[in-house]
């Protein structure tokens, strides 16, 4: 496969101009995706497989949005068309992408049930593409949680019929208005020039169009059995899950078992596992969580509550809702740094933003400012995914223990 490792990022798409509020954050989030997704200098792992993990971490989370965009980049630099139309039950896909799709599932909707004995389908000497796979995957469950979450607001937006974004009062389109036409006008010459050089035109994304409505027409045939599930919103998204569909259900206190941050965390423990199977991709990931970690907000909000004051008790809360619980800690404060709308954006854009409604995103900006809900979109996405890693390693450690949990 061609490679082109900015195929997906050079055009500015709508939902990233709300990045746009965090140039700095923007810079190394940009520097991620390109790295650990679309870069194709490993040969452990080929761009194909990774756009491939595109269709099915997209998939989980019913971002068909975000699906079609990963289609349209693999067909462009000329995938395997059966990849699409036939997803995870075409015969060309090496078994040991298809494996992860349980695992892909899992660790979008229910990683606390990731158990040591989801490793024992692999061979010997997949450690390294394990961990790459768990990053690579989580990162697009994460873009996807973004882009559903973001789509809202952008809905949300137009719905005030105000075509320009502002925040706290101030016309951020404005400001930035001629850096991002230059920026935007150079990305497109650029594009220009490519399509002419490689003898692209409308014709390819015609042919893209037709594969992607091949692919609906083919998943509808079967649309009769599971209109009664309103939960499968998309039939193009089962394609790439293997009809392995594992929805997003609380964690029970009762009968499920909480992990103590005391016995295995993501500082202490999990971290420590990645860099060691997946250096590279944590070194991108690391660099990208602890500038998102450390924005500050420089202008008291004037709001009731303060995101960037509230991180840590975002934290604990999600983490307490996924089954981690830091017996140290007094989680009467919670309560004390977020009210019931807070709570209830967090927990539906970590478990299943596509279910946000307009209404509680209007109770929620009555208490933060449009950019701080922007800043509580990725900081909840980046929380969840360390909480998903986290789990996956502590898993993998278990099965190191001869196969079985070293409790």
């Amino acid at each position: 496969m061609e490679q082109n490792s900015k195929l997906s990022t050079d055009i500015l798409k709508i939902y990233e101009q709300y990045f746009l509020l965090f140039p700095e954050y923007y810079k190394v989030f940009t520097e991620l995706i390109n790295n650990i997704i679309y870069k194709d200098n490993d040969n452990s792992f080929s761009l194909q497989f990774k756009l491939f993990y595109g269709f099915m971490a997209s998939s989980t989370l019913k971002c068909e949005y975000l699906l079609e965009d990963f289609i349209r980049i693999f067909l462009l630099l000329d995938g395997d068309k059966s990849w699409v139309e036939e997803g995870l039950k075409c015969k060309n896909i090496p078994e040991h992408i298809k494996e992860m799709a349980t695992i892909n599932n899992i660790l979008a909707h229910k990683p606390w049930i990731m158990d040591w004995r989801h490793f024992s389908c692999f061979k010997n000497g997949l450690t390294v593409f394990l961990f790459q796979s768990a990053v690579i995957l989580t990162t697009i469950q994460r873009i996807s949680s973004i882009i559903s979450s973001l789509n809202l607001l952008i809905h949300y937006e137009n719905n005030k019929n105000n075509k320009e974004i502002k925040i706290n009062g101030e016309n951020i389109e404005e400001k930035k208005e001629n850096d991002e036409e230059k920026k935007i006008k150079e990305i497109k010459d650029n594009e220009n020039k490519k399509r002419k050089k490689k003898q692209r035109n409308l014709a390819i994304e015609e042919e893209i169009q037709k594969v992607i409505k091949l692919v609906k027409n083919n998943c509808t045939e079967n649309r009769e059995e599971e209109k009664n599930n309103e939960i499968i919103k998309s039939d193009i998204t089962k394609k790439y899950m293997f009809d392995l569909i594992i929805d997003y259900t609380d964690f029970n206190q009762h009968s499920d078992e909480y992990l103590s941050e005391e016995d295995f965390n993501w500082k202490t423990n999990a971290k420590n596992f990645f860099y060691d199977y997946a250096g590279k991709e944590m070194d991108y990931l690391n660099k990208e969580l602890n500038v998102l970690e450390n924005i500050n907000s420089e202008v008291t909000t004037g709001k009731k509550i303060n995101v960037y004051k509230a991180r840590t008790g975002i934290e604990k809360y999600l983490s307490l809702i996924y089954g981690i619980k830091d017996d140290d800690y007094d989680y009467h404060f919670i309560n004390q740094t977020l009210n019931v709308e807070i709570k209830r954006i967090i927990k539906k854009v970590a478990c299943y933003p596509e279910t946000i409604k307009e209404q509680e995103l209007t109770s929620c900006l009555e208490v933060i400012t449009e950019k701080e809900l922007v800043y509580l979109i990725f900081i909840v996405t980046s929380i969840k995914q360390k909480i998903s890693l986290t789990y996956f390693a502590k898993a993998f450690d278990d099965f190191t223990c001869n196969g079985r949990p070293s409790k």
